[in-house]
Protein backbone atom coordinates (compact mmCIF):
# COMPACT_ATOMS: atom_id res chain seq x y z
CA UNK A 1 0.00 0.00 0.00
CA UNK A 2 2.87 2.28 1.09
CA UNK A 3 4.81 1.71 -2.56
CA UNK A 4 1.15 2.43 -4.37
CA UNK A 5 0.83 5.77 -2.57
CA UNK A 6 4.27 6.70 -2.95
CA UNK A 7 4.20 5.91 -6.93
CA UNK A 8 1.52 8.13 -7.02
CA UNK A 9 2.76 11.32 -5.05
CA UNK A 10 6.45 10.85 -7.31
CA UNK A 11 3.50 11.00 -10.04
CA UNK A 12 1.91 14.22 -8.91
CA UNK A 13 5.57 15.42 -8.18
CA UNK A 14 6.61 14.94 -11.94
CA UNK A 15 3.17 16.04 -13.29
CA UNK A 16 3.81 19.23 -11.34
CA UNK A 17 7.41 19.56 -12.21
CA UNK A 18 7.00 19.17 -16.12
CA UNK A 19 4.03 21.77 -15.71
CA UNK A 20 5.69 24.39 -13.92
CA UNK A 21 8.71 23.72 -16.67
CA UNK A 22 6.58 23.71 -19.30
CA UNK A 23 4.71 27.54 -17.89
CA UNK A 24 8.55 29.01 -17.31
CA UNK A 25 9.40 27.72 -21.37
CA UNK A 26 5.80 29.33 -22.52
CA UNK A 27 7.12 32.64 -20.33
CA UNK A 28 10.34 32.93 -21.05
CA UNK A 29 10.66 31.56 -24.89
CA UNK A 30 7.49 32.71 -26.60
CA UNK A 31 6.46 35.55 -28.12
CA UNK A 32 3.20 35.17 -25.99
CA UNK A 33 5.20 35.25 -22.90
CA UNK A 34 7.55 38.16 -23.63
CA UNK A 35 3.83 39.91 -24.00
CA UNK A 36 2.38 38.67 -20.85
CA UNK A 37 5.71 40.19 -19.04
CA UNK A 38 5.60 43.37 -20.81
CA UNK A 39 1.80 43.92 -19.79
CA UNK A 40 2.92 43.05 -15.72
CA UNK A 41 5.56 45.85 -16.55
CA UNK A 42 3.06 48.15 -17.66
CA UNK A 43 0.81 47.23 -15.28
CA UNK A 44 3.62 47.86 -12.59
CA UNK A 45 4.52 51.19 -13.89
CA UNK A 46 1.48 52.54 -14.08
CA UNK A 47 0.40 51.34 -10.13
CA UNK A 48 3.68 53.37 -9.32
CA UNK A 49 3.10 56.55 -11.05
CA UNK A 50 -0.12 56.39 -9.69
CA UNK A 51 1.28 56.51 -6.42
CA UNK A 52 2.99 59.90 -7.02
CA UNK A 53 2.47 63.16 -6.28
CA UNK A 54 4.39 65.43 -8.57
CA UNK A 55 5.04 68.09 -5.33
CA UNK A 56 5.36 65.42 -2.49
CA UNK A 57 6.32 62.42 -4.06
CA UNK A 58 5.18 58.71 -3.37
CA UNK A 59 2.25 58.63 -1.30
CA UNK A 60 0.94 54.96 0.05
CA UNK A 61 -2.44 53.56 -1.35
CA UNK A 62 -4.14 53.18 1.66
CA UNK A 63 -3.32 57.37 2.08
CA UNK A 64 -4.76 58.89 -1.39
CA UNK A 65 -7.98 60.81 -1.61
CA UNK A 66 -10.66 59.46 -3.72
CA UNK A 67 -12.59 62.78 -4.66
CA UNK A 68 -16.30 62.49 -6.19
CA UNK A 69 -15.35 62.60 -9.91
CA UNK A 70 -13.53 59.02 -9.12
CA UNK A 71 -9.92 60.45 -9.04
CA UNK A 72 -7.51 59.99 -6.47
CA UNK A 73 -5.16 63.07 -5.07
CA UNK A 74 -2.20 63.11 -2.57
CA UNK A 75 -3.87 63.76 0.92
CA UNK A 76 -1.31 66.68 1.08
CA UNK A 77 -2.52 68.04 -1.79
CA UNK A 78 -5.88 67.24 -0.79
CA UNK A 79 -5.54 69.69 2.27
CA UNK A 80 -3.78 72.48 0.74
CA UNK A 81 -7.04 72.39 -1.81
CA UNK A 82 -9.41 72.40 0.86
CA UNK A 83 -7.58 74.58 3.63
CA UNK A 84 -6.89 77.28 0.30
CA UNK A 85 -3.44 77.23 0.95
CA UNK A 86 -1.81 76.34 -2.26
CA UNK A 87 2.30 76.74 -2.14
Amino acid sequence: MTAILLEWLLFFALVGAVGGASYLAMLYLTPLGRRIRETRNRELIDREADLTCPIHGTVADGELVRLPSGARICPFCYREAAQGKIE
